[in-house]
């Protein structure tokens, strides 16, 4: 009875860490988008207002555009480093969107996101 009782808990213990160990792999990180000056433009020290935060999840292999509305949309383009032709081109929701990048192959891509008031910002990461 107490064998029974310990392989029962062993077994729960392995199935937990398994299982937490299957959603580390889900993993979300930040593309580091940098705001594009304009040509002459001397005033680039600031952050504009309407510049987002942009995350890539690799496990849903989605785009995540945090943003709080100051714009009601952003133009998002996303450029193959390996082609340099643009594979998506879409309007992201200014209070935050996801793009999905599923059908992309593996590679590295440029994203370009620019707000109403063309404010462009960049950033790069790989889809895997």
């Amino acid at each position: 009875m107490l064998m029974k009782r310990f392989l029962s808990l062993s077994f729960f213990i392995l199935l937990y860490t398994f299982t937490c160990q299957i959603h580390a792999d889900n993993v979300t990180s930040q593309i580091n988008i940098q705001h594009v000056p304009k040509t002459g433009d001397h005033s680039e020290h600031y952050t504009p207002a309407d510049m987002p935060e942009v995350y890539y999840d690799s496990d849903n292999q989605q785009i995540i555009l945090v943003a709080d509305g100051i714009v009601n949309y952003y133009d998002v383009e996303i450029v193959s480093q390996s082609t340099m032709l643009t594979v998506i081109s879409t309007q992201a929701d200014g209070y935050g969107d996801t793009i999905d990048v599923s059908s992309l192959p593996d590679d590295d891509y440029t994203i370009v996101i620019t707000s109403p008031y063309n404010n462009v910002y960049e950033g790069h990461f790989t889809n895997y």
